[in-house]
């Protein structure tokens, strides 16, 4: 009788944890397992967030996402071996590896490396992109199985169209591959595709999803509503303190076309217009980004999608007597990076100290999927439960054989291959980096430290660049060399330096 009644109860109780576990969410249900959006920006620097901390800018949506989730201050791009320094970091974005180790490079436009949106595709997400794509046609057609209003390529110049005619692609779920140009501004067609994705979704499948919402807002032609540009006049925007007319340092290759956009010197007028055009982008962008979010909170996924907000790179606006992205300074290497969902701490900060290339790894692990043996990226997660404060204590930084960067919490260290030059700053006293202190008493310590850290970082990631022979070394990624300019004592002068 006793043993009779033992295995009555020993039934019951199994029954019981049976019931209970039928009320968990299964993620082996297609239906159940978390969404993701991913929404890119493009030239998107750090500071121009209003929730983030400046006062200047209205980004009421942005600003919802850093409310609603976490926001971290310190995320970089590696760096880039192009002019182009979007195409890179996207491609790093997608394979979740280091810069040069990607299977990109200026020879090869593909890839044998399992791409992001392929791992999902493979896993039985479906996957869709609007925007700007720029890893190359066999990478696109892997990754997604849905794209509308896709910006193939890099940037939009007016002759091409610009922000209000591009030429964009659809394709998949019944439609060919067809390019036809919009009228219609970037943000704005990329902002109603997302949201016809969302509307449809439900009568499609019941697949999770993966949506990757690329703008090629800020990046110039700067062009927005007039209505967003007049918020932004010339005469009231304030110049960074670390404006200056010129650069101090000929880095080799300042006369690419993000600095030819701005003569030399700058003036302080012109480059109050360009931070005005920025600012209006950025809000213009920041409006069609709330439309999709009032769309997604509007759908039945609203409680089952994380989201992740970020850009490929920042953008120098003025600084340094800058334009654009390709150098090492934090205004350009750091990247605006906000994740929302369940489980993640609301209006909550992190200096994170991760590398754009973690998003693979950890979208992965939000969904539940076992991320590919390739990436190097490792997930953030950690951080976001508690577990870390920080991924790394030095960060790595790149432009083409120009410039290296190592930088521990406190102090970055830039080195110059070509001019066999450091630059040091202290960022904890001195975060607009303006005063170099590479010859102040103690710094050849600190110096040599970093100058350590730095040839230990490069092998971590595969920089081929060895100091002794800077071009010869990093050949399979140098390109072509560009002349730049050289800032001394007396004045301007021209430089050239020839390939080898």
């Amino acid at each position: 009788m006793s043993n009779a009644l033992n295995s009555i109860k020993a039934l019951f109780l199994l029954l019981c944890a049976a019931s209970a576990l039928a009320v968990l969410p299964s993620y082996s249900a297609q239906s159940e397992r978390p969404n993701i959006l991913l929404i890119i920006t493009d030239d998107q620097s750090i500071d121009t967030i209003n929730a983030l901390g400046n006062d200047a800018i209205n980004t009421p949506n942005i600003d919802r996402l850093a409310h609603t989730g976490m926001a971290f201050t310190h995320v970089f791009n590696q760096g880039s071996w192009s002019g182009a320094v979007c195409a890179p970091s996207r491609q790093m974005i997608n394979t979740g590896r280091n810069l040069h180790t990607t299977g990109f490079s200026p020879k090869s436009n593909k890839t044998s490396h399992p791409l992001m949106g392929e791992t999902f595709r493979n896993a039985g997400y479906e996957t869709f992109i609007t925007g700007k794509w720029h890893v190359g046609d066999d990478a696109l057609k892997r990754s997604f199985s849905i794209g509308r209003a896709v910006h193939e390529g890099g940037m939009a110049p007016i002759s091409k169209g610009g922000q209000w005619n591009p030429w964009l692609t659809d394709f998949g779920n019944d439609i060919k591959w067809a390019k036809k140009q919009k009228r219609q501004h970037t943000s704005e067609a990329f902002a109603d595709a997302a949201i016809s994705y969302l509307d449809s979704k439900a009568q499609r499948n019941n697949n999770p999803f993966l949506m990757y919402v690329a703008f090629t807002a800020p990046h110039d032609p700067r062009q927005s509503p007039q209505s967003y540009v007049d918020k932004y006049p010339a005469e009231g925007m304030v110049l960074p303190p670390n404006f200056v007319p010129m650069p101090e340092i000929d880095a080799g290759d300042y006369n690419i076309r993000d600095e030819a956009l701005m003569t030399f010197p700058r003036t302080e007028q012109q480059t109050k217009t360009f931070i005005g055009e920025y600012y209006a982008m950025v809000e213009h962008m920041d409006t069609q980004i709330g439309r999709i979010l009032d769309s997604l909170e509007k759908s039945p996924f609203a409680k089952n999608t994380y989201i992740i907000f970020t850009s490929d790179h920042g953008l120098a606006v003025g600084k340094h007597g800058l334009a654009g992205k390709q150098n090492v300074y934090d205004h350009s290497i750091r990247a605006p990076f906000i994740m929302v969902g369940d489980g993640i701490p609301a209006n909550s900060r992190a200096k994170g100290m991760f590398y754009l290339n973690s998003i693979f790894a950890t979208t992965a692990e939000l969904a539940g999927i076992d991320a590919p043996d390739s990436l190097q990226g490792p997930s953030i997660m950690p951080i976001v439960r508690g577990e870390k404060t920080v991924m790394n204590d030095y960060i790595y930084g790149s432009y083409r054989h120009f410039q290296r960067m190592a930088r521990s919490h406190r102090y970055k260290l830039i080195y110059y291959p070509l001019l066999k030059r450091n630059v040091l700053f202290d960022m904890k006293n001195d975060p607009w980096e303006m005063h170099d202190i590479s010859e102040k008493a103690g710094s050849d310590k600190i110096i040599k430290h970093l100058t350590a850290k730095l040839e230990q970082l490069k092998t971590q990631v595969g920089d081929p660049l060895t100091n002794s022979d800077p071009v010869n070394s990093y050949q399979p990624f140098t390109g072509k060399v560009r002349p730049g300019f050289q800032k001394d004592k007396i004045g301007v002068k021209q430089t050239v330096f020839t390939e080898h």
